[in-house]
């Protein structure tokens, strides 16, 4: 499943990315036709994989609701990661975290990437979508909050933001 916007292509990962991915990260760069670099995958992303292809390998997720990478168009230069998750089968809402290469940052990137997910999410059913962040990553929270989405405030030690059924257009940031 891939999405494209101006600058960015975006790629849920299937079964077979995953555990190339796991397995073989420099293949799946290869394969992928993007620039190696040796600052992604993130930890996060790493340690959500193995769960994420046994769902997905047993039906309890579906493609799309999981990571997704995110490279620029042209260049094919690894931007960073977005991860769904879906607070329950049929669910009409989602979770959303995100992982930009700190060399990518700043670029607007994110608020690309993150409206293009919502509104694939908004497509989905899902009216409400819920984002978190670490307390200190300030600049996150001011990507979420310019994507239009509302701060709730901290849940496990997580800033929560949440957003209904609309985001800004992503051309319009």
């Amino acid at each position: 499943m891939d999405m494209e916007t101006s600058r960015l292509s975006l790629k849920a990962i299937t079964t077979n990315m995953g555990k190339q991915l796991v397995r073989f990260p420099i293949t799946f760069f290869y394969e992928q036709e993007i620039s190696y670099v040796t600052d992604w995958p993130s930890n996060a992303l790493k340690a959500q994989l193995p769960f994420y292809l046994e769902n997905l390998a047993t039906g309890q997720t579906n493609l799309g609701f999981g990571p997704w990478f995110v490279h620029t168009k042209y260049e094919q230069e690894m931007v960073g990661d977005i991860f769904i998750r879906q607070t329950a089968p049929q669910a009409a809402q989602a979770e959303l975290f995100f992982h930009i290469r700190e060399e990518m940052a700043g670029k607007r990137y994110e608020e690309e990437a993150i409206v293009s997910i919502c509104d694939w999410l908004l497509q989905q059913g899902v009216d409400t979508i819920h984002a978190f962040c670490k307390p200190h990553e300030a600049e996150k929270q001011q990507v979420l909050t310019r994507c239009g989405f509302h701060k709730l405030g901290q849940v496990e030690g997580l800033v929560q933001f949440r957003t209904y059924g609309q985001l800004l257009p992503a051309d319009g940031l």
